[in-house]
């Protein structure tokens, strides 16, 4: 194909054909092509999206509108035929494989931004865009350039509608309408990224009276040769913090920044938000100091202190509960989504499982006791693990996974279903089981009643996660193709692990509860698995993926190890798996060696919490520090079919006459040069403007050699 000409199949792609002809849009309208993806996408790809039952008559269709080139008035000398043609088209056009990330247009026209621009690089090169981008609440999103995301994909993770979001901002660029004003209180708190305290004490706490606290005391346990080796008072504030610091801490920060991206408005109160966390570290401090010594001194002041505590972390719940509902109002949705239920009971199942401790603890303390009522144990850890933690991970699943991914949406109906469903089986649960512990010497025949909801209970949670994760399209085709956009993929691999281990826990949960309801008791060996399985192999698994995913975005960098995140990722399984299989192994066999493995397990977990510590807190502190524009990479001595286009012209400036010369006039203006040549090779640079490979390369390395002398 020769450079003066253009000829359209159906491998191009959408964006290529409009933007170098105009008119082509009117033939896409047509035959019932909408910009899918943000035009992104090969003709024939997107035919097939939008039902086109003719593609060849489309590609012939377009064909047709390729004007045919005459000469225009320049004023500049065009002594070659392809300059002269260049200009008949009306635009200086050029493209990229995936799409171009702008139009080019020459002398006073404009810059059109399309799908594949970063954010990173519309703020940079159009500080006004910042405005547009604090209308939908996303300002904040990726510290002062925002993340280095393709606008449609950013767009489309945040709920907003991407064609109007992109309309607006070139608009705003192009001059037809004027940036939206941002307000001095915007300015003020536009980067103070407000979850960063809630993930570092978390953090913090996981690594002193949470994990590590635990991984101690389960290696006391394996030295002991029993799980009871340890006194209850300290396992309850092990389990306290893990739920409160590591667990609720990490959600209340991550709710924060991620619930006024969903609904694309800005948070309630950023003071109110710092308020919860203040109250919500001081209760946790408060019940875990005095509910750790009050055996040693029982102390009508530590009493006190503990129900302080407990207070201040209902307190900063409500807080929270506050901020998040009065975020959601705000976007004056007339109905919810089916992801929003999930949300939402989570929060409030929070918001119970406070109070339930609450009056426990209340109860505990009247009758001088120093353990919660043993009756109360199992259904609260379900409310807190199920109902809370659990929910809240399904709604923020439900949300993100299919945008993240490209998949179909899970089907609304089913999903409803399948939250009102779960929270009716934590229902069951939590009242059956105590009561059911409390008629069987008592009553007989409540006793078989409540024996009965009890199985109902685990059978509907079984089923209803089976349908859950089978709703998610996990195992479908993916509809959207993100493969022209740089989009980090690491984190996925702790969202199947994560997976796998919730159906291996809830096979688990569904044989136990069929023996307990049969009259078997199950060990505690195997209880405390299981819930391992749920604790360390779900939650904190899809905690880690997410943050890895999530916080980067948030800082506008890149991770500061993807190496370490593996790392971690193994030791997180290694060590959850060696729990579950060898606590159950210790205690029935009473074999030495699965005590020594079960208790070195909580180090190996305790290893991959502290390396995400690591890896978390320099990616956030980085970003606050800021950073270059882009990553290090090999000098680049030799240019072959392979070279990246950006980093040869970044390395060897000189280089760029050279590509102009060969046609590649659109690298003249500074941001295409930033945007366009970020994700193209030389190889497929060829394929856009045709020209000799092989003459191109010498002139190339010519070139290096010459700017070497």
């Amino acid at each position: 194909m020769s450079p003066d000409k253009f000829v359209i199949t159906k491998d191009t792609i959408v964006n290529e054909v409009i933007n170098k002809y105009p008119e082509s849009d009117k033939v896409f309208t047509r035959f019932g092509v909408d910009m899918c993806c943000g035009g992104v996408q090969s003709i024939e790809k997107t035919a097939i999206a939008c039902n086109v039952k003719n593609l060849d008559e489309l590609v012939d269709a377009l064909n047709e509108v390729i004007p045919k080139p005459e000469p225009v008035q320049s004023t500049e000398p065009a002594p070659e035929k392809s300059s002269t043609v260049e200009d008949a088209a009306g635009k200086e056009v050029k493209e990229t494989p995936p799409p171009p990330p702008v139009t080019e247009t020459t002398g006073s026209e404009k810059l059109e931004i399309t799908g594949t621009v970063t954010v990173k690089d519309i703020i940079k090169n159009y500080p006004q865009t910042k405005g547009v981008f604090s209308k939908y609440g996303l300002l904040e999103c990726g510290g002062e350039y925002g993340p280095e995301e393709a606008v449609y994909f950013f767009a489309r993770v945040h709920n907003v509608d991407a064609d109007c979001l992109i309309k607006e901002l070139n608009d705003v660029i192009q001059g037809k309408v004027d940036a939206p004003e941002i307000s001095a209180e915007d300015l003020d708190t536009a980067y103070e990224n407000i979850y960063v305290k809630f993930i570092k004490t978390a953090i913090v706490i996981a690594l002193t009276t949470g994990c590590v606290y635990g991984a101690f005391m389960l290696f006391y346990m394996g030295i002991q040769h029993s799980l009871y080796a340890v006194s209850k008072v300290l396992i309850e504030t092990h389990g306290h913090t893990q739920i409160f610091g590591w667990c609720g801490l990490f959600i209340m920060g991550v709710s924060y920044f991620i619930i006024p991206r969903f609904y694309a408005v800005k948070l309630y109160s950023g003071r109110l938000a710092n308020l919860s966390f203040y109250f919500m570290v001081a209760g946790i401090l408060l019940v875990f100091l005095f509910r750790t010594l009050l055996p040693l001194l029982n102390s009508p002041f530590f009493k006190l202190l503990i129900i302080a505590g407990c207070l201040l972390e209902v307190l900063a719940i409500l807080i929270f509960l506050l901020v998040v509902f009065k975020t959601i109002l705000a976007a004056e949705k007339q109905e919810l989504e089916t992801y929003e239920g999930f949300l939402i009971s989570g929060y409030l199942w929070f918001l119970v499982q406070a109070l339930v401790l609450t009056g426990a603890t209340l109860y505990m303390l009247k009758v001088g006791e120093t353990v919660l009522p043993h009756i109360l144990i199992y259904p609260l850890r379900h409310i807190q693990v199920m109902g809370f933690i659990i929910l809240v991970i399904f709604g923020v699943l439900s949300r993100t996974i299919p945008a993240f991914l490209g998949l179909k949406t899970p089907n609304p109906k089913l999903n409803l279903l399948i939250m009102l469903g779960l929270n009716f089986s934590i229902i069951l649960r939590a009242t059956s089981q105590p009561l059911m512990a409390y008629f069987v010497d008592v009553n007989l025949p409540a006793y078989s009643i409540f024996n009965s909801l009890y199985f109902t209970s685990g059978c509907l949670e079984f089923v209803f996660i089976l349908l859950f994760i089978y709703n998610l399209n996990i195992f479908t085709k993916p509809e959207v193709d993100f493969s022209g956009m740089e989009i980090e993929k690491s984190y996925e691999k702790f969202v199947w692990a994560g997976i796998f281990w919730l159906i291996f826990a809830e096979a688990a949960m569904l044989i136990f509860t069929f023996f307990e309801t049969a009259g078997t008791p199950v060990s505690h060996a195997l209880i405390g698995a299981y819930r391992h399985a749920v604790t360390v192999g779900f939650i904190t698994m899809l905690i880690f993926g997410f943050a890895s995913r999530i916080i980067p975005i948030s800082q506008g960098i890149k991770l500061h190890s993807y190496t370490l995140l593996t790392k971690i990722f193994i030791l997180l399984n290694v060590g959850c798996a060696i729990r579950v299989i060898f606590q159950p192994v210790a205690i029935h066999t009473g074999s030495t060696s699965a005590f020594w493995l079960m208790g070195i397990s909580g180090f190996i977990e305790s290893l991959a919490i502290l390396l995400f510590g690591i890896n978390i807190w320099k990616t956030i502190n980085k970003g606050k520090q800021g950073t270059e524009d882009d990553e290090v990479h090999d000098e680049i001595s030799t240019v072959t079919a392979t070279t990246n286009v950006y980093h040869l012209i970044k390395q060897h400036p000189q280089t760029i006459d050279v590509l102009v010369s060969k046609g590649f006039t659109q690298l003249k203006i500074p941001i295409l040069r930033n945007t366009l040549t970020r994700a193209i090779n030389i190889g497929q640079a060829i394929k856009i403007n045709p020209t000799n490979l092989d003459q191109l390369l010498i002139d190339l390395n010519e070139s290096l050699k010459a700017g070497k002398d």
